[in-house]
């Protein structure tokens, strides 16, 4: 059985587009794609789903770009999903390196005037290191810290391999930790959070029947063999973005200052 977390591959293998507004644009001189669902379809959440290709233009910029459309105004929790330990699942946690946490100095005199908000900043863990559902810290620390949306960053499964680690997804549908590889945890989106769920995702695994067109069901998943390389440096580009899309006020070089601290 093809696996796919991408909402591009859906579209092309369901035809779902029909039913659905499509766009595709380019900016920074990088392309994107853009599905709205009007209604909920099997395996498909109605909402807004964003590809972006990335083998072309300023990702970075058009991901700052494209972010900003999609978080409400307010605090932010930013959850950095999966396992460091593991390279193809290790992009959520590398991410959080370039995503400083600002709450701490929201009573500081310049906070608002450079157009900040308050930041946190979670490495959730997987459940069989925790003993906890992802979901389930997110929801708790979501409502504790009163934060108005959250950004989830994780690894996703494509089912094509010249989408693995070559596209970027955003969706404010949230996200179902592990769907992608028959792994399905507690979902992660408004309903069982409470606050918006803005989920960001790149292919780093994709299911073996999808590549040899078998239904072995063998359950293996294949990676690129330099998968650390290449989670290395989409981690540094998704962080960065998130980082500059939520303090448009800073600059790279004071946002990595932050970092620092």
């Amino acid at each position: 059985m093809r696996r796919s977390d991408l909402i591009y591959e859906a579209a092309e293998l369901r035809d779902m587009e029909e039913s659905s507004f499509a766009r595709s644009g380019e900016i920074h001189g990088t392309r994107f794609h853009e599905v709205t669902a009007a209604e909920h379809r099997e395996g498909i959440s109605a909402g807004r789903y964003v590809t972006l290709f990335t083998q072309q233009g300023d990702v970075r910029k058009c991901l700052t770009d494209l972010l900003r459309t999609f978080i409400p105004e307010g605090s932010v929790l930013v959850a950095g999903l999966g396992n460091e330990n593991i390279c193809s699942d290790s992009l959520g946690p590398k991410s959080l390196r370039y995503i400083p946490a600002t709450a701490h100095l929201s009573g500081h005199r310049d906070f608002k005037e450079l157009g900040m908000r308050k930041v946190f900043v979670l490495e959730t863990g997987v459940t069989g290191k925790t003993g906890m559902e992802s979901r389930d810290r997110i929801s708790c620390i979501a409502g504790y810290i009163h934060a108005c949306s959250v950004i989830a960053i994780d690894s996703l499964a494509c089912a094509e391999t010249d989408r693995l680690c070559t596209t970027i997804q955003i969706t404010d549908t949230g996200i179902s930790p592990g769907s992608g590889v028959g792994n399905d945890r507690e979902a992660l989106n408004r309903d069982t959070v409470g606050v918006p769920v803005i989920a960001i995702g790149v292919p780093t695994v994709i299911d073996l029947d999808s590549m040899t067109g078998a239904e072995t069901q063998s359950g293996l998943m294949v990676t690129p063999r330099n998968i650390d390389i290449e989670t290395g440096r989409l981690a540094e580009v998704i962080g960065t973005a998130v980082s500059c899309a939520l303090n448009p006020g800073l600059s790279e070089e004071e946002l990595r200052s932050l970092i620092l601290l």
